[in-house]
């Protein structure tokens, strides 16, 4: 078997559109890659702070549980939450990229 020594570029990479619509975020300007990157670094820090206190007050509940079927219940409930919440932010996460690169496009062809 042979391998060629230069790569096929007849096809294109499936991220490379991703990747030019991210990079157009950036080109609108310095102001809308800080206010982004501001946003997500807000919107991340505030979720963990959130989860942080969801878990401490679930513990709290747990050491107060006086069987095995309580300490499974809360268990349960906690997980299911979390994964709601995870599904949640990854949702406005999402939501903040977009509205972004919605106000990038907007300012470039302006």
């Amino acid at each position: 078997m042979t391998f060629s020594k230069r790569p096929d570029t007849t096809g294109s990479a499936p991220a490379t559109a991703d990747l030019r619509q991210t990079a157009m975020a950036f080109q609108a300007g310095p102001a809308v890659a800080f206010d982004l990157w501001n946003r997500l670094t807000n919107e991340m820090m505030q979720f963990a702070a959130d989860r942080v206190c969801e878990t401490v007050k679930t513990q709290q509940q747990m050491l107060q549980c006086r069987n095995f079927a309580e300490l499974a219940h809360l268990r349960a409930h906690w997980w299911q939450r979390a994964i709601d919440q995870y599904t949640e932010e990854a949702g406005r996460l999402t939501g903040i990229w977009t509205e972004t690169l919605d106000r990038s496009f907007a300012i470039r062809t302006l």
